[in-house]
């Protein structure tokens, strides 16, 4: 507890305010507004500092506080050491980096991070819940000329709507990758070329892991027609030996061809994905596809109240004696379903109406309802990062039903400054008859309050 605390109150002690605009992705944030600045404000002083002429340097970081509970976490079946279900815990994540650029060619970013979970009896989720200091990011950018640029070094990666790469915001240790990308972008077309391997995050000093796995490939985006048409096209190979199917190890070899249409639209909005997957695991041949679509409306611009309706239809294994994998693989995905249940985009369908309204200023409510089953009774339900979890390894087979269940979620954010949110979340899982087939099956409750604080 000493160490987690020290180091905790080392990083904490450079996390201040400061004003522009903050992203998801630090080492897009764009503070340039200050470089002309002779006076700045507060912790401005920490942003675009001159070094010398074109050369600049900036400061920054995140403090994230997450407060959770789980009444009959995983449905009431913990993994082996579980020491109960019904469960408060305390999630920790503080981020410091720094950023330098030399002129309009070199640009150097680095991040550390650490993350603790605190108060739980149970044992730690791997590669999720604690990484107590890692080197997060690391790397340099090169630009060739105005349309070119290089990035070699460790580096989160975020694509499309984080189906397949993502940094994971969500839970608590973020995703990153030792990684070379080559980046073009134009007025209307991006593209990306992608040689990559994800980090594993573990849970000691600066242990982190990389080159257990191989990504590789290719990832653009054209602006067809402003704000009505948005095209996404990618391909991507993935080599692995760490993931399993019905519990069964072995070599995989995933080839994706994909795709993702969508508007950003002032009222009506839509979003199509769908992907192809083939390659090999083992000896079997891989035949996997994902169709997701979103369509939402804004009916009242004033308090942004928008209505949608979402569906996906994603494969599971039809048969294990045929010689195919049908189980897709979401890679790299964010946790499309929330936190509160370990359900991940593999053998699954579902379908969630919802809305979206900011009933006063700076405050958003989102509610929704997920309506999800097996997409086939031959095959399990897996986690967000791949793992399966039902059925029990010696009994693959004992559930016909398809149901997993209902989810009912409300969450709620609410932004006292540019710097400082506060987000509430709350979530009830109606257990459906796969979920009782494979175990306690018990219904299931979350409730999350988090306060973040980003400069």
């Amino acid at each position: 507890m000493k160490n987690q605390l020290l180091i905790s109150l080392l990083l904490i002690v450079s996390i201040y305010t400061a004003q522009s605009q903050i992203n998801i992705l630090r080492y897009n944030d764009n503070f340039s507004i200050l470089k002309k600045d002779t006076v700045k404000n507060g912790l401005d002083k920490f942003k675009e500092i001159k070094i010398r002429d074109q050369t600049f340097i900036s400061f920054g970081g995140e403090l994230r506080e997450q407060f959770q509970y789980f009444d009959n976490q995983n449905f009431g079946d913990g993994p082996p050491g579980t020491k109960k279900t019904d469960v408060g815990q305390i999630w920790q994540r503080i981020m410091v980096h720094g950023n330098i650029e030399v002129g309009k060619k070199v640009r150097a970013f680095l991040q550390v991070s650490s993350t603790f979970r605190f108060f739980n009896p149970n044992p730690l989720t791997p590669e999720i819940d604690e990484n107590q200091l890692s080197l997060h990011q690391v790397f340099v950018d090169y630009n060739f000329s105005k349309k070119f640029l290089v990035r070699a070094g460790r580096q989160e990666l975020d694509y499309g709507n984080s189906r397949l790469i993502g940094v994971r915001e969500g839970p608590n240790t973020r995703l990153t990758f030792d990684a070379v990308v080559l980046k073009y972008a134009s007025e209307k077309t991006t593209i990306d070329l992608i040689v990559a391997t994800p980090v594993i995050s573990r849970q000691k000093l600066f242990d982190d892991k990389s080159f257990e796995d191989a990504l590789s490939g290719i990832y653009a985006t054209t602006n067809v027609v402003p704000k009505k048409l948005l095209l996404d096209y990618y391909f991507i190979h993935f080599k692995t030996d760490r993931r399993k199917y019905n519990y069964i190890a072995g070599e995989e070899k995933r080839q994706i061809f994909g795709g993702r249409m969508f508007s950003r639209n002032a009222r009506l909005n839509y979003e199509l994905e769908g992907n192809y997957q083939t390659g090999s695991f083992n000896e079997s041949g891989i035949n996997a596809y994902s169709v997701v679509a979103d369509l939402n409306y804004k009916l009242s611009p004033k308090n942004n109240f928008v209505i949608g309706i979402g569906c996906g239809y994603i494969t599971g294994d039809k048969d294990r004696a045929d010689n195919k994998l049908n189980t897709y693989n979401p890679l790299f995905s964010k946790p499309q379903y929330g936190l509160a249940a370990p359900i991940g985009s593999a053998n699954i369908e579902t379908f969630n109406p919802y809305i979206r309204i900011s009933p006063v200023k700076k405050a958003t409510v989102f509610a929704s309802v997920f309506f999800i089953k097996r997409q086939s009774n031959q095959d399990g339900t897996y986690t967000p990062g791949g793992e399966q979890i039902r059925p029990n390894r010696n009994n693959l087979y004992i559930a016909e039903s398809k149901d997993i269940g209902t989810q009912y979620v409300v969450e709620t954010a609410y932004a006292l400054t540019k710097n400082i949110s506060f987000f509430v979340d709350g979530t009830f899982f109606k257990a459906g008859n796969y979920i009782k087939q494979t175990g306690i099956g018990k219904h299931l409750t979350y409730l999350s309050f988090k306060a973040t604080f980003k400069f």
